[in-house]
């Protein structure tokens, strides 16, 4: 069975909790490199343990080969208290992809040791820090399956930042979203609000400071606290981090979707994704463009 059919059956049997509160459709969205050679897709399964899980696949479209193996990290991501918003990437050459876990909760919960869910963390401790559930952030794998890199909230995050962390139920906020895309509707995807991405699937960009319910449970720390942004730019490559935004033209990132604004409800939840979303919007077909 399809990963989107898994997600239509999802939402028949239980249109209003899929959508309720904050939280919006879960997705593992795939992506195929550039040139359109290699695609990485992911679908959600059984695992051989019994566990729910994501088992991707990696396929070469000029050569046929593939191969399968188990996503990290990631919750089962079709119910309302285990979402994933989650982006694949497949950087040029093909030997390694990437997996970008964007306002969702990696494997562990939504109870963080010593956090409040409805109040500003400032100052939390290490073992909050550490929580399982602010883990794998992004995983850079080999085309086989092999774990390069993962990279957490705490990898990511300085001392001061921890107090943009907050979460209401499954979905959990730690970037800012970028406002050219919150204006007069919403990205057809969640994630699309937290990065941009380099046209050639390379660089991954996001800002970290307050997403928009962050901003008023900061807003008496002062205006430099609600007015902090930082940018982040990453290599989908290897997961390193980058000193400074790219220059050369493939490699600076851009919006992360073509296409229009969507109204929350069923044109979020009936948003079919391209495999090649900063080029093309709604194609799931494999192959080049």
């Amino acid at each position: 069975m399809s990963r989107i059919s898994l997600l239509i059956i999802a939402f028949l049997a239980f249109p209003t909790l899929a959508l309720a509160g904050h939280t919006r459709p879960g997705y593992v969205d795939g992506c195929q490199s550039a040139d359109g050679r290699y695609v990485v897709t992911a679908e959600s399964k059984k695992q051989p343990d019994g566990k729910d899980g994501w088992e991707f696949t990696w396929k070469d479209n000029k050569t046929g080969t593939t191969h399968t193996g188990w996503l990290v990290g990631l919750p089962y991501g079709l119910e309302h208290f285990k979402v994933t918003y989650t982006h694949i990437f497949v950087p040029p050459g093909g030997e390694t992809f990437a997996v970008f876990q964007t306002a969702s909760w990696a494997v562990g919960g939504s109870k963080p040791p010593g956090g409040q869910e409805k109040q500003v963390n400032q100052n939390p401790p290490n073992e909050f820090k550490n929580y399982a559930g602010f883990a794998d952030r992004l995983v850079i794998y080999k085309k086989t399956g092999e774990v390069v890199k993962r990279v957490s909230m705490n990898d990511i995050l300085k001392a001061n930042e921890w107090v943009y962390v907050n979460w209401v139920q499954g979905n959990l906020y730690w970037l800012s979203e970028y406002p050219d895309v919150m204006k007069n509707g919403e990205p057809p995807r969640c994630g699309y609000r937290y990065f941009r991405v380099s046209p050639d699937y390379s660089v991954l960009e996001f800002t970290v400071g307050p997403n928009s319910d962050a901003i008023h449970k900061v807003k008496d720390l002062g205006a430099d606290v609600v007015n902090y942004r930082r940018p982040v730019w990453v290599s989908l490559t290897d997961g390193a981090f980058i000193d400074k935004k790219p220059t050369e033209k493939e490699k600076v990132p851009v919006q992360p979707f073509v296409g229009e604004l969507v109204k929350r409800g069923d044109a979020m939840k009936n948003y079919v994704p391209s495999l090649d979303p900063v080029r093309v919007a709604g194609k799931t077909v494999l192959g080049g463009n």
